[in-house]
């Protein structure tokens, strides 16, 4: 894909993440995907989402993984649509950049919302998540006015590995 390269001072506030290689699959997300995530994120995962659910709360899983080469297509598909690039990276991560590259990233729903919205910080799997993600070592990576200058994504957890 040729997309044009980010803007200026993009490199020095989203950190660059690297395509993780060992994933293994962790069923399929609420469109009816196919998973995967890195090893550990993965265990930890299916982990947190045991407990939620023994607590009446099912987290929806709504993505993964995803190649710089899909996030690439993402990116490009949305400039075909007429987006200017600086609206697009305000909610989507340009290629290298996307903690989903990492497998560590997972996007989190609920049905009593629409996905990948805001409602989501209204629903009790939020409040579920608030209170017990860190203890599976997932953590929010998009808090209101965060330094990386990517939107709000209550949705979006990522997973540190226990060496971080």
């Amino acid at each position: 894909m040729n997309l044009p390269p980010p803007p200026a001072g993009y490199e020095d506030r989203v950190p660059r993440f690297a395509e993780e290689t060992r994933l293994c699959g962790v069923g399929r997300d609420a469109f009816g995907r196919e998973v995967r995530l890195a090893v550990e994120a993965a265990t930890s995962w299916e982990a947190m989402r045991a407990e939620a659910g023994r607590g009446g709360v099912k987290l929806l899983l709504l993505s993964g993984f995803r190649s710089v080469e899909r996030q690439a297509e993402i990116v490009q598909k949305k400039l075909a649509a007429g987006l200017t690039l600086e609206a697009i990276l305000r909610v989507n991560a340009y290629p290298g950049f996307s903690e989903h590259h990492t497998g560590r990233a997972v996007d989190i729903g609920s049905a009593d919302c629409e996905h990948l919205s805001e409602a989501f910080e209204t629903t009790r799997e939020f409040a579920w998540l608030r209170q017990h993600a860190a203890r599976f070592g997932f953590t929010l990576s998009y808090p209101r006015d965060n330094a990386f200058g990517i939107a709000y994504e209550p949705w979006h957890w990522c997973h540190l590995p226990k060496s971080e």
